[in-house]
């Protein structure tokens, strides 16, 4: 249980909320075979990954921050993450509001997934397959403490989906919990219980509280 709490638990609390988790339905599978647009999904994560893990063991710098954003934005699709995790409030926010959202959620996403991965730093990741869903792939990884060997792995795993020549990602599952599914419960908790304005300033002052403990 505490494993959970420490990995899953970083994007699980995003807005305060000590509520159900949930953890996604088996996604459509495969034949069996990695093909070869599966090949490419895998090494692109694969790649990207092991980048961040790298970038992660310098020194803490405003260099490695920006380092750390280009990076991210590289394969994370913030714009799709937003849209899946706000559901049918999406359609019914004007193009600014969509503008402002989507900023907040990047810097809230990516402030969650460098803890996430500074959290595994010390494991030992496997990548144990790639599985067939609707309109890509999901990546399957497993990280392993290499101090506590006795305990169960950890899996990370990674839904993705074409993008021009590359592959972007927009659902990240921890111990098959979806990032996105946790967002949408909490976003419309909040929406229903605080309205529009009340998510938009939940969403700040957790980026301001966390400036404030530097």
């Amino acid at each position: 249980m505490a494993r959970v709490s420490m990995i899953s638990g970083v994007f699980v609390a995003f807005l305060g909320f000590a509520g159900p988790v949930y953890a996604e339905g088996a996604a459509i599978a495969g034949d069996g075979t990695v093909s070869a647009e599966a090949a490419k999904a895998e090494q692109f994560i694969r790649t990207k990954h092991e980048k961040v893990r790298r970038v992660l063991r310098k020194p803490d710098t405003p260099k490695r921050a920006e380092e750390l954003t280009e990076l991210l934005g590289e394969f994370l699709d913030y714009d799709r993450l937003a849209r899946l995790s706000l559901d049918t409030e999406w359609s019914k926010r004007t193009p600014r509001e969509r503008e402002r959202f989507v900023s907040l959620l990047r810097q809230l996403v990516e402030r969650q997934y460098q803890g996430n991965m500074e959290s595994t730093l010390q494991y030992k990741v496997a990548w144990v397959g790639t599985e067939q869903i609707e309109g890509g792939f999901k990546v399957k990884s497993a990280a392993r403490s290499t101090k506590r060997k006795r305990q169960p792995a950890i899996s990370i795993d990674y839904s993705m989906s074409p993008s021009e020549n590359e592959w972007k990602v927009f659902d990240i599952f921890t111990d098959d919990v979806s990032l996105v599914k946790n967002y949408k419960r909490q976003f419309r908790r909040v929406i229903a219980d605080e309205g529009w304005d009340g998510l938009i300033g939940r969403m700040e002052k957790k980026l301001k509280d966390k400036e404030e403990l530097y």
